[in-house]
């Protein structure tokens, strides 16, 4: 019986021991929790805002235009820093040949902070103004201010995003 004890509590004492070591382990290696990379941009352009009064300018990092729907012209656009603290992405569609009709739908807007967290536009709560300067297959241009944002949950206020001027070019191809 004394035997089974010892043999137990030599056991127990070296797991603490060897536990102890390998909760020190082997430190994780460079970058590890960081964002990757941004992909190189594919187009050239940049978005100046204010984020709950806080002024920011951001390159462009990606822009799409699609035209492939008759009619209507879907835009993608996303800026973003380098160290990608800051961002702001716009997504919205537009049907010129309406004219003044144009609805220029707001399907998604973003804008995450280092200095104010995260903000969006949500329906029936945000309340956008959105001019279109200009609009082509390959270049686009406007301005954007929207008060009552909202946090992720679409539910409880964040702050306003407001004097949004952002523009983007295709890089040739």
């Amino acid at each position: 019986m004394r035997k089974d004890m010892m043999t137990t509590l030599v056991f127990l004492v070296s797991m603490g021991i060897c536990s102890a070591a390998l909760a020190q382990g082997v430190p994780p290696p460079p970058g590890f929790g960081q964002p990757s990379p941004l992909p190189p941009a594919n187009g050239e352009g940049q978005v100046t805002f204010n984020h709950g009064g806080t002024a920011l300018t951001l390159p462009l990092n990606k822009i799409e235009i699609d035209t492939t729907t008759p009619d209507m012209i879907m835009v993608s656009l996303i800026y973003v820093d380098a160290k990608q603290g800051n961002k702001l992405e716009l997504y919205f569609t537009s049907m010129p040949k309406l004219g003044k009709n144009d609805p220029r739908l707001i399907t998604g807007f973003t804008v995450k902070t280092q200095a104010h967290g995260f903000s969006k536009s949500s329906a029936n709560k945000t309340k956008c103004d959105f001019v279109i300067g200009k609009l082509t297959a390959q270049e686009v241009s406007g301005t954007l201010s929207c008060k009552a944002m909202t946090d992720m949950s679409a539910e409880n206020a964040a702050p306003d995003v407001t004097d949004v001027k952002f523009d983007g070019r295709l890089k040739a191809r």
